[in-house]
């Protein structure tokens, strides 16, 4: 064989190598960035999607669509009479829990539902649960530690399975949904006695801190 033929043929093996290697390493290095970026973007929720999926494969791939939802959303700022208006429900909602535990949580979910729709997002399925959760997988994508936070109390206060929950569940989930109307509204208003990490107003110290919870229906 001439010395030419040889050195082509080296040549050859040496460019297909590598580019197997160039091709190899964009392989690994492409979802490692992609991995690293959600992560940056979804935090908390990032980790918690990766075990609700059972793994990080499928997980990325529900975030990433997410995100490409959210791209196709023309959301806007809510006026300062609008955000009033919100705020002055949720202090409806939260005094309602005094009375009606069951009722504030489903009209805090609806007050969450209604500033969403008013800023813009997408409105989903009408199924209780499922359409709901895509909102709040929606909303993570402008406010991730919000929503992380209400699916760690949801997954706690609400547990596969369970029926029933009772009134100290009912004022978690109400802490939680305050997280989604606060990360929404840009903050609430305090009111004395509150702070965002406990209940409003009489929830704090209620049935619930008296051991004597009763079990209502999911």
């Amino acid at each position: 064989m001439e010395t030419g033929t040889v050195v082509i043929i080296v040549i050859a093996a040496i460019v297909i190598i590598a580019v197997g290697v160039a091709l190899a390493a964009r392989s690994s290095i492409l979802p490692a960035r992609r991995t690293a970026r959600l992560k940056k973007r979804f935090g908390a929720e990032y980790y918690r999607a990766v075990e609700a999926h059972g793994g990080r494969a499928a997980a990325e791939r529900e975030l990433s669509e997410r995100l490409d939802r959210h791209k196709g959303m023309r959301l806007r700022r809510l006026t300062d009479r609008e955000r009033e208006a919100h705020a002055g429900t949720w202090a409806a909602v939260q005094q309602e829990f005094v009375d009606d535990p069951v009722s504030a949580v489903r009209n805090a979910r609806g007050l969450v539902e209604g500033i969403m729709s008013d800023v813009g997002y997408a409105d989903r399925a009408p199924a209780e649960d499922r359409g709901f959760e895509q909102r709040a997988g929606d909303l993570s994508v402008d406010h991730p530690a919000a929503v992380a936070e209400f699916h760690r109390v949801r997954g706690a206060v609400r547990p596969a399975g369970a029926d029933r929950v009772g009134t100290e569940g009912l004022r978690e989930e109400l802490v939680a949904f305050r997280g989604l109307v606060e990360a929404l509204l840009g903050g609430l208003p305090e009111s004395p006695g509150t702070t965002p990490t406990e209940a409003p107003g009489r929830t704090v110290t209620g049935p619930a801190r008296s051991g004597t919870d009763t079990e209502v229906d999911r």
